[in-house]
């Protein structure tokens, strides 16, 4: 769903429908979206995991819990730790989080190093994108584009997810983003 708006907003900006900026601004709120439904995610599966039984539990072979809990509600109140929400990424802290409740911290202590760093990039540009701040600018500037020789639009974090990758079939960072992120989501749950 994401990506055909995407493509729908390439095919209007290259009509001349809509302006550059639209489609950049269409560009932010999709990686926002996917990045955040990424995040739900992982505490969905978190929580499900730590429940046993019942209505919201999730079983997979190989975890084991360091607690029994029997409902959501509960689970949910533990993996926040009495706040109304818990930081699921940078992923080491659902990493710390998960050596408190699981064994092992299994299964997001077993995600591989590449698509945590693509986490670690894909939070350098949400963070970009969601303040807009000379801090978050500079981090995705130093963490995110680094060394890499980008015309200036793509040096924005709008124009470097528009940007293409040399790769065959071609491919927008957007695209490799989203691609790694449900790869990296795939991992988790399998």
């Amino acid at each position: 769903m994401l990506d055909a708006t995407r493509r729908r907003m390439e095919k209007l900006l290259t009509r001349g429908l809509i302006p550059t900026r639209a489609a950049e601004q269409a560009y932010e709120a999709l990686f926002l979206n996917a990045f955040t439904a990424f995040e739900a995610f992982v505490e969905e599966l978190f929580v499900g995991l730590m429940v046993a039984g019942g209505p919201g539990s999730v079983v997979m072979s190989g975890i084991a819990r360091r607690a029994t809990v029997r409902t959501s509600r509960i689970a949910r109140e533990l993996a926040l730790g009495g706040r109304s929400y818990a930081d699921w990424l940078p992923f080491d802290l659902t990493e710390k989080r998960a050596h408190i409740f699981f064994r092992g911290g299994l299964p997001f202590t077993a995600l591989g190093a590449a698509s945590k760093d693509i986490l670690r990039k894909g939070g350098l540009v949400r963070n970009a994108i969601a303040h807009k701040s000379r801090y978050s600018l500079s981090m995705f500037e130093q963490h995110v584009i680094g060394a890499t020789p980008l015309p200036p639009r793509e040096r924005t974090p709008a124009g470097f997810l528009r940007g293409t990758l040399i790769a065959a079939p071609p491919q927008t960072r957007f695209e490799s983003f989203t691609s790694s992120i449900l790869v990296a989501a795939r991992a988790l749950a399998k």
